[in-house]
């Protein structure tokens, strides 16, 4: 009897425990009433963001006098509508603070939201390894909410993509497409299977990437999508041309130049024009290449107009051959710019990629990229061509003392490329960090860390090798220049006090000069007015000539100013630059390094 009490009371005991324990769990739990603006706000997120972000900014000034859990979630909500309006976060301190906050407070549809927005805040700083441990906790949480899901596995695709991991990028593109049929949103799927083709076509597995472009196209006939699946068509019409199914590449192209969802049918064009130029249809080619010229797709421009120079040349249309080749030197030269700043950019950063079409866009770019490399080598050897002619033209006018300064300018050249050239000494030191840090027994057993590694050392080296040719390239520029008609005027005007400076007064002869100072060093007169504003025309061109190395003696001649005058030019601008730059050096070595 005495034990049975005994027993009777520690159950009473325990069932109170338990009770008290779930009440603790329920009051825990269960939210805050939130403000109403919070609640609005949290309403219109997914459909108007702009709507939340106001609200949102309307209560800030009364938002600390709420309690700590309204606190964070205000502020989680202030990022997540940011996002969706694209604005870049610049900061992680923030985010932190709420994902720690949520971390303690058992909140997991919360949590799973912060590591969300916490691994879009790493995207937007370049930082791949961290936004990718944060969308995959968000994943380890496996809270249902299968949109968020599909939204993180997305993310994580486009990092993996740009890291090169290619398997990574079909794997979480096949979880995506999981978590949209769970959500029944069919439509949605056939953009994963048209990512998936392209990565197998990476890869070099057309088998595959045929089998995935094809079940994107039923995806997206299926769902009603014609714009949709008129873009995947066009996109598999460019793939069979490049397996060598030129039948099947010629046909599906032909029906995508009639779709009137496909905005830019540049590729279609450019390809059909390969198709008849190969077929040795020459009119037809001709017609296709013309095409391409007004959609204003300047890597098929490129090429188009090298492709006519050959048609008009094999025509005896020498003059019109002439022109189409200074057409594609001139895109080889747009082109040039905008593929140097792409791969030295995504070398180091990383893209919002939250907008579907704004995706799609630049994974045709990637898919592009042997393309444009190819284009940017043709381009490479139009220059030299045209170099070459520009050399033959002007030998005559050489004189033995233009020889002369361009042999004594050759070292100073040189020095020019010293910032690259540390950069690539600053690459070879992260390489060797690498490789002690894939030494280290912490990843040894990490193999996503382990392949992140190796894919930052290839990136690496892969930007050595860009600024290298970015280097030569420059050097080309540079020669071509000096061998130019104005450049030998400046030397001339230099040297010759004498010498008639009338046609160096016309604007427009400095305006040549600026367009190839700009050429040779990347947008110097842009940065000079970001820099500073103020500067005057006259100021401006002192800058140019102290960057081809002329002394200020040699400026005055030049520009037909006392010494002293360009002197005081020189201090003045300087004067404004150390407003800015108070650590900068003396006028020469700051417009040298700049």
């Amino acid at each position: 009897m005495h034990l049975h009490t005994h027993v009777t009371k520690n159950m009473k005991h325990l069932i109170t425990l338990t009770i008290l324990i779930l009440l603790t769990s329920l009051n825990a739990c269960q939210r805050p009433d939130y403000p109403q603006t919070l609640r609005q706000a949290e309403s219109v997120m997914n459909a108007r963001p702009d709507s939340a972000l106001h609200l949102l900014q309307g209560m800030a000034d009364s938002i600390a006098t709420l309690p700590e859990e309204a606190q964070m979630y205000y502020h989680l909500l202030t990022i997540q509508a940011k996002d969706k309006q694209y604005i870049t976060h610049t900061s992680d301190s923030l985010i932190n603070r709420i994902v720690s906050f949520y971390e303690d407070y058992g909140d997991k549809e919360r949590l799973m939201l912060a590591y969300y927005y916490q691994g879009s805040v790493y995207r937007d700083m370049n930082d791949a390894p961290r936004a990718l441990k944060a969308f995959q906790q968000a994943m380890d949480l496996n809270v249902p909410n299968y949109d968020l899901q599909a939204k993180a596995y997305n993310q994580m695709g486009t990092l993996f993509m740009y890291q090169g991991l290619y398997d990574e990028v079909i794997r979480v593109n096949r979880k995506a497409i999981e978590a949209y049929l769970i959500l029944g949103k069919r439509n949605k799927i056939s953009y994963f299977e048209r990512d998936i083709a392209r990565m197998y076509d990476i890869k070099n597995m057309p088998d595959s990437a045929l089998h995935y472009y094809k079940e994107a196209c039923q995806t997206a006939l299926a769902d009603g999508d014609s714009a949709r699946y008129d873009g995947i068509q066009g996109e598999l019409g460019g793939f069979y041309y490049k397996t060598g199914n030129i039948d099947q590449a010629k046909q599906t192209l032909k029906q995508m130049e009639l779709s009137t969802h496909i905005k830019n049918k540049s590729h279609i064009y450019y390809i059909l024009g390969n198709l008849y130029h190969h077929a040795q249809n020459w009119d037809s080619a001709y017609y296709y290449k013309m095409k391409v010229l007004k959609t204003g797709n300047i890597n098929k421009a490129c090429s188009s107009y090298a492709e006519l120079a050959k048609l008009e040349s094999a025509k005896g249309n020498f003059q019109q051959a002439n022109h189409y080749w200074e057409k594609a030197i001139e895109f080889s030269d747009s082109i040039y710019r905008i593929s140097q700043t792409e791969s030295l950019v995504k070398i180091n950063s990383l893209y919002n990629y939250q907008h579907t079409e704004k995706k799609n866009a630049q994974l045709i770019l990637e898919k592009e990229k042997q393309e444009y490399w190819t284009l940017f080598f043709i381009a490479i050897s139009i220059c030299s061509i045209a170099l070459g002619v520009t050399v033959n033209l002007y030998q005559k006018r050489k004189k033995e003392k233009i020889l002369k300064k361009i042999e004594e300018k050759k070292k100073q050249d040189e020095q020019k490329y010293k910032c690259s050239l540390d950069a690539i000494k600053d690459n070879l030191l992260k390489i060797a960090e690498l490789d002690k840090l894939l030494q280290k027994k912490d990843i040894e057993n990490d193999l996503l860390q382990q392949k992140l590694a190796e894919v930052q050392k290839e990136k690496l080296k892969a930007q050595n090798e860009a600024i290298k040719q970015w280097n030569e390239e420059q050097k080309l520029r540079l020669m071509t220049f000096k061998n130019s008609e104005v450049y030998q005027e400046l030397l001339q005007a230099s040297k010759d006090e004498t010498y008639n400076m009338t046609p160096m007064k016309h604007p427009g002869k400095w305006m040549t000069i600026q367009e190839h100072i700009d050429s040779i060093y990347p947008d110097f007169t842009d940065r000079l007015h970001k820099l500073c504003p103020s500067l005057s025309d006259r100021d401006l061109q002192v800058c140019y000539l102290t960057k081809l190395g002329m002394s200020p003696s040699d400026i005055s001649r030049v520009l037909k100013q006392s010494r002293q005058a360009i002197t005081n030019i020189r201090k003045r601008i300087m004067q404004k630059i150390e407003q800015i730059t108070p650590k900068s050096s003396n006028f020469d070595h700051f417009i040298e390094d700049f």
